[in-house]
């Protein structure tokens, strides 16, 4: 699932592609996406406007539109966001085409089509009526709010982590990634941890997160570029742990799997 950094670079790559360009035509006929309107519907809703800024808040992406309004982006599953230069193929699984007047195109693919995207009149109410807690590499999300937030949950750390009311932008692969880096098991109880242990936890959630975005890795693509002291460098089956080498441990949460490992993780 893409996580906060993969959102992160698809806002740099829209940012950097496809701002004060015009669409011309939205292509794409999947009602699921952009329910509850039909997709000739929304894609009148879009024809001869600009994308004027983009915004990231944890898992979304706010797209803000010349005439008022925003265009939010979830991704789901397996949502991506590529521009494709005129002429050149669109990628597999493309759900909705944004064509600008020179040809190109701004395309949302999703191969599971769990992806929405929906008009929203302002991101900060949208953001509330979602109940999504602080961007985790926001301010609001300091030391202070993340250990209040962690001492309330009466679940294992992993979870409080996942979960998107406490602290938005982790999710599964990331959550395992902060917790090897942070030496703690991911079941752990996140009521029963200590002070140092939660402070070890939050910095490791920004350096994590922060390094994904500064070298271009997403949750699952393009995780080579990440330092080869991380988990994500050999999260498959089979894979070992980079400091001890003892093959990882995985664990079922919510239909997903994690991965830990049982030595170097308390």
């Amino acid at each position: 699932m893409p996580e906060l950094p993969d959102v992160e670079l698809f806002r740099r790559r829209l940012s950097a592609t496809s701002l004060r360009r015009r669409v011309v035509s939205v292509r794409g006929s999947d009602r699921r996406l952009v329910a509850p309107l039909a997709p000739k519907t929304f894609a009148r809703k879009l024809n001869g406007r600009r994308f004027v800024s983009a915004r990231r808040y944890g898992k979304y992406l706010f797209v803000r539109l010349d005439k008022g309004g925003w265009l939010a982006l979830h991704f789901g599953m397996t949502g991506d966001l590529r521009y494709v230069r005129r002429g050149a193929a669109s990628p597999a699984f493309a759900r909705l085409l944004f064509e600008f007047a020179d040809g190109g195109r701004l395309v949302f693919a999703d191969r599971r089509r769990l992806g929405r995207l929906r008009f929203v009149a302002d991101t900060d109410d949208f953001i509330a009526a979602q109940r999504l807690g602080p961007d985790a590499l926001s301010g609001k999300a300091n030391l202070r709010v993340f250990k209040a937030t962690l001492k309330t949950r009466q679940c294992g750390v992993k979870s409080a982590l996942m979960d998107q009311g406490a602290i938005a932008g982790v999710g599964n692969i990331y959550s395992d990634e902060i917790l090897f880096q942070a030496g703690i098991k991911p079941k752990r109880s996140a009521r029963t941890l200590e002070d140092k242990e939660i402070a070890r936890i939050f910095r490791q959630m920004k350096r994590v997160l922060r390094t994904a975005i500064a070298r271009g890795a997403g949750s699952e693509q393009l995780s080579e570029r990440l330092p080869p002291s991380f988990l994500l460098r050999h999260r498959v089956k089979g894979g070992k742990c980079p400091r001890c080498h003892r093959p990882f441990r995985t664990l079922k949460l919510g239909g997903r799997t994690g991965y830990y490992c049982g030595h170097c993780q308390s």
